[in-house]
């Protein structure tokens, strides 16, 4: 089959199965019953409490201004320890366990360095933890969970 037509049926079989571009912009925040639903859009992020992480990163040149919300803060309220399984657009996953989680970080971002982050630039949303701040952030395992193209969040029980 000829490159171009490989091209053209590729991008045809992609858009048939990712989420459609409004949806790049909404978060989903399921809970461990099914009644437990929630889809934030970018205005609900940006009306709830601020949070600005000032931090350097791995996969970005110099410092960064993050600005987002706590990922505690879409959370309804649970008892004990859960998880949580966090889901990017092109299907990455990784889990993470609520004792790693504050009141204030991580930052659930949808701002870097005060623009909308593009799918193409880790956006719309992506996990930023304070690297800068604690040697513990910066293990494999944390980076992992630095999740980027967010858009669904599971809690697990």
């Amino acid at each position: 089959m000829p490159l171009r037509l490989q091209s053209i049926c590729l991008f045809f079989l992609a858009m048939l199965f990712l989420p459609a571009a409004s949806d790049f912009r909404k978060l989903t925040v399921t809970g461990p019953s099914s009644s437990a639903f929630m889809t934030y859009d970018l205005s609900e992020l940006k009306s709830m409490q601020v949070v600005i992480v000032n931090t350097t990163t791995p996969w970005t040149d110099g410092l960064q201004e993050f600005r987002g919300v706590p990922l505690a803060a879409l959370l309804p309220d649970m008892d004990g320890a859960f998880e949580l399984r966090l889901t990017a657009v092109n299907d990455y996953v990784v889990t993470m366990p609520s004792d790693l989680m504050t009141e204030s970080i991580p930052i659930v971002a949808y701002e870097r360095n005060g623009a909308l982050m593009s799918v193409r630039d880790k956006g719309p949303f992506w996990l930023i933890f304070p690297f800068d701040d604690n040697d513990s952030f910066t293990t494999d395992a944390m980076l992992s969970r630095s999740i980027w193209q967010l858009f669904r969040i599971d809690i697990l029980q």
